[in-house]
Formats: structure tokens, sequence, C-alpha cells
């Protein structure tokens, strides 16, 4: 592994409720990277994060993990906590070790008492971060339900930036709600060019509606242009959301399925695009006679 400047690496911290994926999510981006050949399951004991015997006996995590994955000229460290409630000690000494945040979501269980543990630590910790939708390869997963949770629950920082293409309950693309394009899976890590399917609009101008709104709420020109129905570029979109994911004004939501490794790579991009390296974020630490954040 080569070295890396300080602005090419992001510390990330993977949250989220008990047996949510964050452990086999860890495994597709190993996967995907490159880093390995193949994806260890938590049934078959062989993951890389949870090596220690015990771990694989209760089969799930109870240290935290530190997995290198290089992705776009950028060094990502993956610290992967526990999601158990026992071992909230763990995750807080990670989170408070961190630079971002991705929040893993069950599609089929939706929003959990874990979800928002995580959302309460990034709070306490001043921690940008994204969530992460998985098992979209599940018939009755609805990333539409999970939007609509996190909204009713945080509001308009809520950012869906894509969309999911499903056919028979299965996960066959998705729609990048920035770009307005579809895009069709061809295999794993592989992807081409496609229509956006007619019953992927009506939801499609729901979530590009939230994201444009996210954006248009940073600023009053763009408040102003998006009240006058100006369209905002590419560059602008993405621009405002890599300053406001930092500042924590704005939450993108992702999502894709673990056992296909669909929508890892986005993920992966979409951390080197938004997140701030080691060198943007402030040190943190803990008053420990007041227990105060600083």
């Amino acid at each position: 592994m080569k070295i890396y400047r300080t602005d090419e690496i992001r510390n990330v911290v993977l949250l989220g409720h008990g047996g949510s994926g964050k452990t086999s999510l860890v495994e597709a981006m190993a996967y995907v990277s490159g880093a390995t050949k193949r994806m260890g399951t938590i049934s078959d004991h062989n993951t890389i994060s949870d090596f220690d015997k015990e771990e694989q006996k209760r089969e799930f995590s109870i240290t935290t993990s530190v997995i290198p994955i290089e992705w776009e000229k950028a060094k990502i460290n993956i610290l992967d906590t526990p999601g158990y409630f026992d071992f909230v000690g763990e995750v807080e000494q990670a989170v408070s070790a961190a630079d971002a945040a991705v929040i893993v979501v069950s599609g089929k269980a939706g929003v959990e008492v874990g979800t928002e543990k995580a959302w309460e630590l990034c709070d306490k910790y001043n921690l940008p971060r994204m969530i992460y939708v998985i098992e979209m390869d599940v018939d009755d997963a609805s990333f539409r339900k999970v939007v609509e949770t996190l909204t009713e629950k945080y509001g308009k920082v809520i950012a869906p930036h894509f969309q999911p293409i499903r056919e028979n309950g299965k996960l066959v693309g998705y729609v990048n709600v920035i770009k307005n394009a579809g895009r069709r899976y061809i295999g794993i890590g592989q992807r081409e060019e496609c229509e956006i399917p007619d019953y992927c609009l009506q939801n499609l101008q729901i979530l590009r509606g939230a994201l444009l709104e996210a954006v248009a709420e940073t600023s009053e020109t763009f408040m102003e242009r998006y009240f006058a129905g100006e369209e905002f570029s590419i560059e602008e979109i993405r621009s405002v959301m890599r300053t406001e994911v930092m500042e924590g004004t704005i939450v993108p939501v992702g999502m894709g399925s673990n056992v296909y490794a669909q929508g890892v790579a986005n993920l992966l991009s979409d951390i080197v695009r938004f997140f701030p390296s080691p060198d943007r974020r402030q040190c943190v630490g803990m008053n420990r006679k007041t227990n105060e954040i600083f």
C-alpha cells in the first residue's frame, strides 16, 4: 500500500443497529475495491472484520475493527463497530476517533433504535454523516419508507441522491438523482446507462425535490433560484453537498445490496467526494470531570 497524504485519507466509522449489515458491507467494500477476491459471510465465519473466535461463535461484532480500503487515489480507513448496546463504549471510542460516519440502515427493518442512537452519537461528536440503506435485493425492503421515516425524524437535512430500480423484487439498477440519469447493473462493479423506467418517475420527482430543497436551504441565493424554478447544475449540487455534508447540514442517503455488492462503488466514491480528511477536522476530546465534548 502506498503512502498517502493527509488530504487523501478518510477515517470513517460504520454505525447502526445490531444486525443491520455493517460487517457484510465491509466485505462488499473490500471486494469491490479489489482488497479481497471473495466476499466472506457471517454464517461462514470468514469475514475480515469479525476475526475473533468469540465474534465468529456469536456471529456479531464485539470489538471495533479497522479495515483499510483504497479507492479513487484515496485511503479509506473503515471502522466497523459493534451494533449491540452492550458494547456502546467500544462504539463511542470509534466515533471519537473518526472524521465521519456512515449509518447503515436495513431496508427491510427500517429505522431502528440503533439508527437513532447512531445519529445521537454523531450529534454528540459533531460528526458528518451519510445514510446507507442496504437489502435492496430483498423483496419487501423499501427505500421510500426509510427515506420518509428519516425525513420525519430529522427534517430537510435528509438528501436522497440515489433511487433503486427494482424488477420482481430485485435490485437491477439505480437512478442517480443528482444527474437525473439511470444505470443498470450488468455484473458486479459494472453498470451501463439506461432509460429511467416510468414506474420510477413519480418517486424520483419526490426524491429530487427533497435533494434540491436541501441544497436550496444552504443559501439565500440558491433559495431564490429554487423558487424561481431554476435548475442547479451537477457541479453546483456536488459542490454544495461537499461543503454542507462536512458541516452536517446535509445528510446524503444512498442504497444498495451487500450480497451482490451493488451500490457499494457509489458509496465509496461518495465517501471520498463528500467526507473530510483528518486535516479538515478539529481534534475532538472530552472533559472527564464534566463529560463535555470539546
